[in-house]
């Protein structure tokens, strides 16, 4: 395998409607994808109360809009099912370790990219990952908000073994 695309989770309704930034995050991969046509594509997302009752995993929603944007079904691998970001980036790494991808290209919102970088390298022994960023469409008062969240939940990453 020469590329991994690695999407990252965000949310969804109780009826599959991805969120605001489950969407940003579908449409920067789509893109991605369409220039890079050598790369599969690794969906992240399960199921939990703070991002997804559904009926199926927040991941089948992400290939579907993908596989909607014409994105073919042959470039997908399983899904990581995570119920949080921890699981999903331990699952990633077993997917990873299982397809030994010459590259890992992992696709996430601007004001999480930090967080998912830092978690990456401290708890993943592959070498060749990039780390893409999708310009959040957000109230600034929203996005504020986010950023307070993931620099808390840094902090916290740093003092963890």
């Amino acid at each position: 395998m020469n590329g991994l695309l690695i999407v990252m989770a965000d949310s969804n309704t109780f009826d599959g409607n991805l969120s605001p930034i489950a969407i940003d995050r579908a449409l920067g991969a789509l893109k991605f994808l369409k220039n890079n046509p050598e790369f599969h594509v690794l969906c992240t997302g399960g199921f939990g109360s703070h991002f997804n009752t559904s009926e199926y995993p927040h991941a089948q929603y992400l290939q579907n809009f993908l596989v909607e944007e014409g994105i073919a079904h042959n470039r997908f691998v399983e899904f990581a099912l995570g119920e949080n970001l921890m699981d999903d980036i331990q699952l990633c790494q077993r997917i990873i370790n299982r397809y030994e991808p010459d590259m890992v290209a992992v696709i996430t919102s601007d004001f999480q990219v930090e967080r998912i970088r830092f978690t990456f390298q401290k708890y993943s022994d592959y070498q060749f990952f990039i780390f893409l960023e999708v310009k959040s469409n957000l109230y600034e008062e929203e996005m504020e908000r986010l950023v307070r969240l993931e620099q808390q939940a840094l902090n916290r990453l740093r003092f963890l073994p």
